[in-house]
């Protein structure tokens, strides 16, 4: 998976690792193949987790308030992440 077909704010799961089915949001792109993750508890903004594009599998759903924060350059709250993820994970969905 290239990412070019990711964006920031998108939802994620990890599919490998420690962390294996855990849910967060991209809140940045380091190098074309690492994501940086936060999901508010474990993994703050202050904080995020830097994994490889090859271990996260990449879902639809895009949190638009906090992508267009993290667009412009705003600060982003480990709350505004939490409840961007509650918003949008409905694992019966998927």
């Amino acid at each position: 998976m290239s990412v070019v077909n990711i964006s920031m704010g998108q939802l994620v799961t990890s599919i490998a690792g420690r962390d294996e089915t855990q849910v967060y949001l991209v809140v940045g792109i380091k190098n074309n193949k690492v994501l940086l993750l936060a999901n508010g508890r474990e993994r703050k903004m202050a904080n995020p987790k830097g994994k490889n594009i090859r271990h996260v599998n990449v879902l639809k759903s895009i949190a638009k308030g906090v992508a267009a924060k993290l667009q412009s350059g705003m600060k982003i709250t480990d709350e505004e992440i939490r409840q961007a993820i509650q918003d949008l994970y409905k694992p019966e969905n998927l």
